[in-house]
């Protein structure tokens, strides 16, 4: 990895969790779920810490689409 990525990584601020955030997530995802789509869990940490901190996501993957669609995820594609 080169010292210009190392610098770029740093840059990123890093979200914490709080004591309700797991919760949430379980709920989050349990509504996904129910709608008949496919959440992951891992997919549903990632979505929630995105939705507590209201920041958006950058991603391609297709997943997360029923994660702003059903949870207000905001999503950048």
């Amino acid at each position: 990895m080169t010292e210009q990525v190392r610098g770029l990584l740093k840059m990123i601020p890093v979200l914490e969790t709080r004591e309700v955030f797991w919760e949430r997530t379980g709920l989050l995802r349990a509504r996904v779920l129910r709608r008949g789509f496919k959440a992951r869990l891992a997919d549903a940490l990632v979505a929630q810490s995105c939705i507590e901190h209201r920041t958006s996501l950058i991603s391609r993957a297709g997943d997360f689409g029923h994660f702003a669609r059903i949870g207000g995820l905001l999503l950048v594609k």
